[in-house]
């Protein structure tokens, strides 16, 4: 016969994380806390690829991976492959990779040939 406890043992259990804080944090946790530009040229789009990125040529010839919202929130707010095509003109606001010499920016906002695409509201302050 199982054993149940006895009325007011049981308590309401509570995480020992809170997985939303925990999720946001370390998608971030890689990144420099100091926003960053760069004017590039868009040279590949992965923007609906399971890891969406764009990947943009400077003007001193350093290449660049961008990284982008979600898949979700790049539709929404009209990123799609057709948005950006190689040889576009690119702007882009966002955080630097911590690691030295990764080529790498997570992207808040993106101006591409003149559309800007706002891809986390209220990250520019």
């Amino acid at each position: 016969m199982p054993h149940l406890p006895e009325a007011g043992i049981a308590d309401p259990r509570t995480p020992a994380l809170d997985l939303t804080t925990t999720i946001e944090h370390t998608a971030w946790d890689e990144f420099k806390p100091h926003l960053v530009r760069l004017e590039a040229v868009v040279t590949d789009n992965y923007a609906t690829g399971s890891d969406p990125v764009l990947c943009v040529r400077d003007r001193n010839g350093h290449n660049w991976t961008i990284e982008l919202a979600s898949r979700a929130r790049n539709a929404q707010v009209g990123l799609t492959e057709s948005a950006a095509l190689p040889g576009d003109p690119v702007r882009i606001i966002g955080r630097r990779a911590r690691l030295f010499g990764e080529q790498r920016i997570k992207a808040v906002h993106l101006t591409i040939a003149g559309r800007a695409f706002e891809l986390y509201p209220g990250a520019l302050g």
